[in-house]
């Protein structure tokens, strides 16, 4: 093997290896983000079934659900915007 071939076979190499890693660390980035995207969901329909309540009943005692509809449309925010990050 001559010399010039052995460094392309090192770069080769190099750059097969970076590849690898790339599309291994994307695959489970991807992964993270549908795990991530897939518990908000379950708390969005959680979400979505309180508020309901709390819009009908909006004027009586609804202060306490509206603070805590609002700790949770937080949370629900963050999250996504952590997915919108990882893609």
């Amino acid at each position: 093997m001559t010399d010039e071939t052995s460094k392309l076979d090192a770069i080769k190499a190099s750059i097969e290896e970076l590849r690898d890693e790339i599309r291994l660390e994307a695959h489970l980035g991807k992964a993270e983000a549908v795990q991530e995207l897939e518990k908000l969901d379950k708390k969005w329909n959680a979400f979505l079934e309180q508020c309901k309540p709390v819009v009908d009943e909006a004027g009586k005692t609804a202060k306490n659900a509206g603070a805590a509809l609002s700790l949770v449309a937080d949370e629900l925010k963050s999250g996504y915007e952590r997915i919108r990050k990882l893609l």
